[in-house]
């Protein structure tokens, strides 16, 4: 009885200690936009941006731009408008 008493409590202390240590690894871990800029340093700032669109815009647009990915299509597309609205 004694050691099956000894085994939950060793085994209770490993489990308090591995979530000790995800707690801490976690509060360490960049999120989001910090995770990002972190895997581009010295680089522009980058930002995560979440949209909703009509599926045949989106295939318009990656027509239109001439590429395979949506989100090069997007990045393209606001590229070109931010661009040509300067000029405005």
């Amino acid at each position: 009885m004694k050691l099956i008493n000894a085994i939950r409590m060793i085994e209770e202390r490993d489990r308090i200690k591995k979530k000790a240590e995800k707690k801490m690894q976690r509060q360490k871990m960049p999120f989001g936009n910090q995770f990002v800029n972190m895997q581009n340093p010295g680089q522009k700032k980058l930002v995560n941006v979440q949209s909703i669109f009509p599926k045949e815009d989106v295939l318009a647009l990656k027509m239109r731009t001439k590429e395979v990915r949506i989100r090069e299509a997007l990045y393209k597309a606001v590229h070109f408008y931010l661009k040509n609205a300067n000029e405005d």
